[in-house]
């Protein structure tokens, strides 16, 4: 099989390795890896270069409000054209956006169309205070490609759910393939020499939270947990790893809670360097708001397969990692207190946390890892097929 990703990400600033931009490339490997011919299309942006040793091909792009997504579909759609010259692809591989070109390159080639559908855009935007046109558009696009390409991967059953109720699609032609992660990669490292990497405090319990800035993440929840912990966790510090267009709101509510001595915002880190951030952290914690939607969230997988016991939000499709794994310890979103009780048991018990994380890298290993992940892409693709999506 002849397969082309067309990567791409609109938030400015945002680097190719960040949060589930990356999976198009982790997939691109492990398919490699199994003898399959890929390439994988991207932005020539600041941030975006390969991230594996896979084939693949930059292309233009402008860097410019406005002009930056119309340049990359028309860019992306270029290059494909002529890379397909030289050989045509069977699958073309997109994730869901506001472009919508990709659906006339499978048809002038002949190629199969997948569609991948990471979240419910629309709860998205909305938690995000987007406007209404941008709404309008975000769903337009997406009705147009779920309905116009041959095969709909979802990441959860909710998502799935989700888009054959909204655009009326048949439920054979949306296929649950899941998030992954690369356990070679985020693979535990003792927590004092994670730290003497970063010239973190060895003797210091950390609890952090690794991730994009959107508002969806909660980490005000965080750092109000963290307000309540100051005086009953002697020492207690914390990281917040990442960025984006909520930094400053959340530096300024740190500030407001008086614990900047405390947290550490650390800007967006390289890939190389985010399991050394992970396994710095004595807890690792993903406090998704009420609002977040269906999501199969990376930095879990990635905090599980360093090892890292994580406490989560308790939402659906968490809920169901946590069920499966048994090694994650959930809490009712947006509740601060909740939070803080549930980090304060943990870090009191070092032979808990050391269960969690032997329990969460095993389920990782076992079941979502990339290489398992494309064996099960693979099948979905070979029983699409047959069954005429």
């Amino acid at each position: 099989m002849r397969a082309f990703f067309l990567s791409y990400a609109y938030e400015p600033g945002l680097r190719a390795d960040a949060g589930g931009f990356r999976k198009l490339w982790e997939l691109a490997r492990a398919l490699g890896a199994r003898g399959h011919d890929v390439l994988v299309l991207f932005p020539r942006l600041p941030g975006h270069r390969p991230l594996h040793a896979v084939p693949a091909q930059g292309y233009p792009c402008l860097d410019l409000p406005g002009l930056r997504p119309l340049t990359a579909a028309l860019g992306a759609l270029v290059a494909a054209w002529a890379a397909a010259r030289r050989a045509r692809p069977d699958v073309i591989y997109f994730r869901s956006g506001l472009d919508v070109l990709p659906l006339l390159l499978g048809r002038a080639l002949g190629a199969r169309i997948v569609l991948e559908v990471n979240a419910d855009v629309q709860e998205f935007l909305r938690v995000e205070e987007a406007g209404r046109l941008r709404r309008l558009l975000a769903r337009t696009a997406e009705a147009l490609s779920a309905r116009g390409s041959d095969l709909v991967v979802a990441l959860t059953p909710g998502l799935k759910a989700m888009l054959v109720a909204r655009y009326g699609l048949p439920r054979a032609k949306v296929r649950i393939v899941p998030s992954g992660t690369d356990p070679a990669h985020f693979a535990p490292t003792p927590v004092g020499v994670a730290r003497g990497r970063l010239g973190l405090p060895a003797d210091r319990p950390i609890v952090g939270f690794i991730g994009l800035f959107y508002r969806h993440q909660g980490v005000p929840t965080l750092l109000r947990a963290l307000a309540r912990l100051r005086a009953r966790v002697p020492d207690l510090g914390a990281l917040v790893v990442g960025d984006g267009v909520m930094r400053t709101p959340w530096e300024d509510l740190a500030r407001q809670l008086g614990i900047t001595d405390l947290v550490r915002f650390t800007g967006q880190v390289p890939y190389a360097e985010a399991p050394a951030y992970l396994c710095a952290m004595d807890v690792a914690v993903a406090p998704f708001t009420a609002g977040r939607g269906e999501t199969s969230p990376f930095k879990v997988l990635d905090a599980l397969a360093c090892g890292r016991p994580v406490v989560a939000s308790d939402l659906p499709s968490v809920r169901a990692l946590a069920d499966a794994s048994g090694a994650i310890v959930l809490v009712p979103p947006d509740d601060p207190g909740a939070l803080a009780d549930a980090i304060e048991a943990l870090l009191a018990d070092p032979a808990r946390r050391l269960s969690l994380a032997r329990r969460g890298r095993e389920f990782v290993l076992a079941h979502h890892a990339w290489e398992r992940i494309a064996e099960r892409l693979l099948r979905e693709l070979a029983d699409g097929q047959g069954t005429g999506a």
